[in-house]
């Protein structure tokens, strides 16, 4: 005996709209890392320069030396669009050039 009937669920739990939704997976600092490596390789601006790319908690620090400030927007512009990135410290140096008198 219900008084208001027998309750019923609905077949799918409509108030969990994200159950069974597929799951990003955000890459690891060593993913983030591998992937900035190879774009700075390919490159034609920083192919040729020393870089150093160290990845912290999804946060790039860039460092170096380059022979331009076009090297150094290319390798920043490289780790910013790279699935994962949150930050980028681009502290790479330029080289100075050899001096004219």
């Amino acid at each position: 005996m219900y008084p208001l009937g027998r309750r019923s669920y609905p077949d799918e739990r409509y108030y969990y709209g994200w159950w069974g939704a597929p799951v990003a997976i955000e890459p690891t600092d060593g993913e983030i890392k591998s992937r900035i490596v190879h774009r700075l390789r390919q490159n034609p601006h920083t192919k040729d320069s020393d870089l150093k790319v160290d990845v912290k908690q999804r946060v790039v620090i860039l460092g170096g030396e380059v022979p331009s400030w076009l090297a150094k927007r290319a390798a920043g512009d490289d780790a910013w669009d790279t699935d994962g990135v949150v930050d980028v410290s681009n502290q790479i140096q330029i080289r100075p050039g050899p001096q004219t008198t």
